[in-house]
């Protein structure tokens, strides 16, 4: 079997890789149930034959992308916020990474528009308990109890999850919020406990 062609002038990658991004994509826009093969051949400049070449059918391309996702999500995030040693640091730094970060804030409203799509489900499901288990023990780094550090990684997360469920159905109300820097400090405020002052 020969490899796909391109159309005619495309520069467009060809690779599994840029499939999965295409989709990705598409699904923070406008969610799992717009993911078809021709608009997004039509988006990379190529024929379908390409898609064929890389995937059997529509809902091999939407796992892949979720597994993608969940790589992604699920890669790093020790390293790259576990080494901040000071946990209240840590904390802050992680709410403003997680707001900040608003492709993948509208890709995860997108799943949850579709949490009951058997694909779907498990996916939202590993991602959300995962990092309510990091936010617990994140919130238990600062001396908390297991039961407030779990009511402070719940509400921590609802108010990301409603924020960018808000931001997915009503994006005029959260524009308003110009300042997101402020939302979240004052978000951290009022969830990250202020270390007391030492005495002199």
């Amino acid at each position: 079997m020969s490899a796909p062609k391109k159309k005619p002038g495309s520069t467009a990658p060809l690779s599994r890789e840029a499939w999965v991004k295409a989709a990705t994509h598409l699904i923070a826009r406008e969610g799992v149930q717009a993911v078809a093969v021709e608009p997004l051949a039509q988006g990379l400049g190529v024929t379908k034959g390409s898609f064929y070449w890389h995937f059997k059918n529509r809902d091999e391309l939407i796992l892949a992308a979720l597994e993608a996702w969940e790589q992604d999500q699920s890669a790093d995030v020790v390293s790259r916020y576990q080494g901040i040693e000071d946990p209240q640091r840590r904390l802050r730094v992680l709410l403003f990474a997680a707001f900040e970060d608003v492709e993948n804030g509208r890709f995860f409203a997108a799943l949850a528009v579709s949490s009951e799509d058997p694909r779907v489900q498990p996916f939202l499901h590993r991602a959300t308990e995962r990092r309510l288990a990091f936010g617990i023990k994140a919130f238990q780094a600062l001396g908390l109890s297991e039961k407030e550090a779990r009511e402070r990684a719940l509400l921590a997360y609802a108010a990301y999850a409603g924020y960018f469920q808000l931001l997915r159905t009503t994006p005029l109300a959260v524009e308003a919020v110009t300042d997101l820097s402020g939302y979240v400090r004052r978000l951290a405020d009022a969830l990250v406990p202020v270390k007391p002052s030492r005495r002199p």
